[in-house]
């Protein structure tokens, strides 16, 4: 069962950007299996490297729509990635120093910042690069 199920009130009305969050639901969405199934540790350090190195993907191509279309909330935009790579670099550093692993912790961290950045932050650029040409 989905932690978070994808619907159509967290579309950004472009058609990239929905199909990367889509994809950053299903690495939430398996975290949270692997802890309902009791592997929640064992596959969190694989999880949290993949979420890293695909929000680094996501989010570069994010910004460069939003650079090609001048996008004026983009410096806040940016700085918001960035908090989220940190954490996620974090939790990925405290795996790998064998101090962390708290998958509750990613869990929530995860959900609610998907939640509210697509919800609010990502959906405020839609009508921008719609304008633009960007669907």
């Amino acid at each position: 069962m989905a932690l978070v199920t994808w619907d159509p009130s967290y579309s950004v009305k472009v058609k990239r950007c929905d199909q990367e969050h889509q994809k950053l639901f299903d690495l939430m969405n398996a975290l949270h299996e692997a802890m309902r199934m009791g592997k929640g540790r064992k596959l969190m350090q694989q999880i949290v490297a993949e979420l890293s190195n695909y929000t680094n993907t996501h989010f570069g191509a994010e910004e460069a729509l939003m650079e090609q279309c001048k996008y004026p909330a983009l410096p806040g935009h940016r700085l918001e990635h960035q908090r989220f790579v940190k954490q996620v670099a974090d939790f990925q550093h405290d795996l790998d120093a064998g101090t962390g692993g708290n998958s509750v912790a990613v869990l929530e961290f995860l959900k609610d910042w998907l939640v509210k950045h697509i919800k609010k932050l990502d959906q405020s650029y839609s009508a921008h690069l719609n304008a633009h040409g960007i669907n």
